[in-house]
């Protein structure tokens, strides 16, 4: 009995063995073993877009963000009150110099007039009759100084209503454009009432900030070129005509007038704007398409194309061309290109497509084509 168990034990032991063996050959030692070998076979290249690093000459420039003002801009106000009995103009229409906008009531002023006019005239008629009679000894000249008193008041007095009426039309003082009016027919204008707002705005103003260290390179005429939301594949083209009289305090940033011609009344107040200063001479700088470069919190790298030697399976060399990751220095992006301060040269080809299938020391081969290709799916998208 007791050697049967005995046997029974060896064999179970014998068996265990033999799975736990099993078990490790198909679970971990043939899994390593078949990495090994695919990681150590040869991977064929990626296929990618490259082309040169080049020199380009920029013109070398300020940027700033700025914001478009009116060349001038009042609120319409009439200087007296009354009731609204014209509105010659539209919201937002073009007006003339001298253009009439707005009348006001003026019958209470016209009856007025009318009285003085008729008490003048009788106050002349009764001054000739009493200088007549003066120089006959007939009235004291006394009578007739206080009529000629009289007649400055009534002349006076008729002046003033007068410039009353005048007061009740409403003119513009110069060419703009008017905004949305803030009244109607038979409503009551308080003085200082506003109508609308009125703007000029050929030209216009481009009003932007630049830093204490920029200041000093900026100069009355030099040319601006501005950008705009509204208009994105247009620019604009001015001159700087003046500068702030002081910084911020706040800040350490001073305020930068340019002034743009705008005949087509394009550019309104307002408007959020991307400014370009030409300062100083044209710089040569190296450039690369925008999409070659990476930008992380590590820093901006680019893959870089080397061409090296091999071997192949029968030991002849072969031309492989291997990817370099190199960190630079990336500075402004214009047109699509990027300027490169540091980190490549002329000539150097990097890789603008195709930067997510490789890494530091990836095989690639060239194709330009993909760059077209995926360019072609982003604008379906």
């Amino acid at each position: 009995m007791i050697r049967r168990i005995l046997y029974l034990f060896l064999v179970t032991v014998l068996l265990g063995g033999l799975a736990g063996a099993i078990g490790y050959y198909a679970f971990d030692f043939k899994p390593k073993m078949l990495a090994t070998v695919i990681l150590g076979a040869p991977q064929p290249p990626e296929t990618v877009s490259a082309e040169p690093a080049r020199t380009d000459t920029w013109q070398t420039q300020i940027a700033a963000i700025g914001t478009v003002t009116a060349f001038q801009g009042i609120d319409i106000t009439p200087q007296v009150g009354g009731i609204v009995t014209e509105i010659n103009f539209e919201s937002g229409q073009d007006v003339k110099k001298g253009q009439l906008l707005v009348k006001l009531d003026t019958d209470t002023e016209e009856a007025d007039i009318r009285s003085i006019s008729a008490e003048l005239a009788n106050n002349q008629t009764e001054l000739q009759r009493r200088e007549g009679l003066v120089s006959k000894g007939v009235v004291a000249i006394t009578e007739l100084d206080a009529l000629r008193t009289k007649q400055r008041v009534l002349q006076a007095t008729l002046d003033r209503r007068r410039a009353e009426v005048a007061q009740k039309f409403i003119y513009t003082p110069w060419n703009g454009r008017v905004g949305l009016r803030d009244i109607a027919v038979g409503s009551y204008l308080a003085p200082g009432q506003k109508i609308a707002w009125l703007q000029q705005i050929d030209p216009i103003y481009v009003d932007f900030n630049v830093t204490e260290a920029d200041y000093a390179r900026i100069k009355d005429g030099q040319k601006v070129t501005v950008s705009l939301n509204a208009y994105p594949d247009q620019t604009f083209t001015g001159k700087i005509v003046t500068t702030d009289a002081r910084l911020s305090d706040i800040n350490r940033m001073i305020l930068v007038r340019a002034e743009i011609d705008n005949p087509d009344k394009k550019l309104v107040p307002g408007m959020y704007a991307n400014v370009l200063v030409d300062v100083g001479a044209a710089e040569k700088v190296v450039t690369v398409p925008q999409t070659a470069v990476t930008y992380s919190l590590y820093g901006d790298n680019v893959f870089v194309v080397n061409a090296t030697k091999a071997k192949d399976k029968d030991g002849k060399d072969v031309d492989e061309l291997v990817v370099e990751r190199r960190f630079v220095k990336a500075g402004p992006v214009r047109g699509g290109r990027v300027s490169i301060v540091s980190g490549i040269k002329d000539g150097d080809k990097v890789v603008t497509a195709g930067q997510n299938k490789i890494d530091q020391g990836s095989k690639v081969v060239i194709d330009n084509s993909i760059a077209l290709k995926l360019q072609d799916t982003a604008t379906i998208q």
